[in-house]
């Protein structure tokens, strides 16, 4: 496969990842989870409101039952208790027009010792009653009960669903308790009513239970969209990691691939031209050789053509910088350059032990030989100076000449061009800095070259 076809296709599966997507539904623990959550509290809060509902209900049934009972049957409580003759026909009267207009109605009476003095179903006796019932009515509190099923009593005139409510009578003008009045009332209607109440609940939670899960998918939908987006950032960041590390050994491996262009050719030189000049010289030794109009000789003139080939060679052949620390790398580059030049060389360093890596003491090598080469080339005779101030990432490196030949001219206009060009293209596979001042007085190279802090050895 292409390369760049590859590449495409790998950038073609990126963009797709990295799409978002409007709606994401994936399923996971923590949905199930909160899904669950919200449908168990929805459940449980139904129930809780129905409770309370249905509580509320009977209550107040009972209280509305309770004072139903002590008004309409006070003034016949009373005539029983006092014995006014013609009190039962009385009630009967008045409670058989009740019974034509609701059936399903039973009232009775008690007195304060147990006994039943008057009920609106013909037979009845004190066997039909909840004994307790009626103890809690007797201590002066209502008691209400909603009786939907249960065993059906033939002698008991009304069906279920029905209420029943005990509850005290009292005298209107003093205040105390004279009987106990028991109602019967068919409850079918209030169920109904409850059955609407909470179907209109359960309806009302369903809707919220909708809404809420559908919040939450929403936001579980955003997180998974988040995460894609996460992932697919994630991988462009490793791809441009991967990418910049290609680019930074293919940048090692051009400085590398340019020293040994450089070896070679310093080879070529000594061996080729080198061997063919010496051997012209030896044989214009042999004979006398004329010479030219100044009094140099063709010999002499060779010799000297030797010489410059000789440390052209000697400059483009890299010495060897193994086992060599930053130190070592910068006090090697300055005595070859001595001894190729015999000019003096003022060096400032105060640098503790440090490891660079083979294409870092290379760069250091090389930037150090082609500064002192330009400053004594172009520094019109002024000693050099070289100052190494390390820093804890990074290692500056600066040579001090004597003012330039054409001081004043832009770096990339001066004498300096080809070196700086040089120089420049080994600091970038670093990521260092090269800057020229060239000034009136004097012309500082600096330069910086990152360095690896993994390699720093302790002192």
């Amino acid at each position: 496969m292409d390369p760049n076809e590859k590449s495409s296709a790998t950038e073609s599966g990126d963009s797709r990842i990295a799409q978002p997507r409007r709606f994401v539904v994936r399923p996971s623990p923590l949905a199930a989870v909160f899904t669950c959550a919200v449908i168990i509290v929805m459940l449980g809060l139904g129930f809780f409101i129905i409770d309370k509902y249905r509580s509320l209900q009977l209550q107040s049934h009972g209280k509305v039952g309770s004072v139903y009972v002590d008004n309409l049957l006070a003034p016949y409580a009373l005539s029983l208790k006092n014995g006014v003759p013609e009190t039962t026909s009385g009630i009967n009267h008045v409670f058989r027009s009740l019974n034509q207009e609701n059936s399903r109605l039973v009232l009775r009476i008690w007195q304060l010792d147990g006994t039943l003095s008057f009920s609106t179903f013909p037979n009845d006796n004190a066997d039909h009653h909840d004994v307790e019932d009626l103890a809690t009515a007797l201590n002066g509190n209502f008691v209400v009960k909603l009786e939907t099923e249960g065993a059906v009593d033939p002698d008991l005139p009304i069906a279920y669903p029905f209420f029943e409510v005990y509850a005290p009578i009292h005298d209107p003008y003093t205040g105390e308790m004279v009987a106990i009045g028991e109602l019967y009332e068919s409850a079918e209607e209030i169920l109904r009513d409850r059955t609407m109440v909470e179907m209109t609940i359960w309806a009302a939670l369903g809707l919220a239970t909708m809404g809420v899960l559908a919040m939450l998918a929403l936001s579980f939908s955003q997180s998974a969209q988040l995460q894609d987006r996460l992932e697919a950032e994630r991988k462009m960041t490793d791809l441009n990691e991967r990418l910049r590390r290609e680019a930074d050994q293919a940048r090692l491996d051009a400085a590398q691939a340019n020293e040994q262009v450089l070896n070679l050719i310093g080879a070529e030189l000594h061996d080729g031209p080198v061997q063919l000049l010496g051997l012209i010289s030896l044989m214009e030794s042999r004979e006398e050789a004329p010479k030219l109009a100044d009094g140099t000789s063709v010999r002499e003139l060779t010799d000297r053509v030797m010489t410059e080939l000789r440390a052209m060679s000697a400059g483009l052949i890299l010495p060897e910088l193994d086992g060599l620390d930053a130190a070592a790398v910068v006090t090697l580059a300055v005595k070859r350059h001595q001894a190729l030049t015999g000019e003096p060389v003022d060096l400032d360093m105060e640098m503790p032990d440090l490891t660079l890596d083979a294409p870092r003491k290379v760069c250091l090598y090389r930037v150090v030989q082609e500064g002192l080469t330009n400053a004594t080339r172009h520094g019109g005779g002024t000693v050099p100076k070289v100052s190494i101030e390390p820093g804890e990432s990074h290692l500056d490196i600066v040579i001090h000449s004597g003012p330039s030949s054409e001081a004043g001219a832009a770096p990339n206009t001066s004498t300096w061009k080809l070196g700086l060009h040089g120089m420049r293209r080994r600091l970038e596979a670093f990521g260092g800095q090269l800057l020229l001042q060239n000034e009136a007085d004097e012309t500082n190279l600096r330069v910086r070259l990152p360095i690896d802090l993994a390699r720093k050895k302790s002192p």
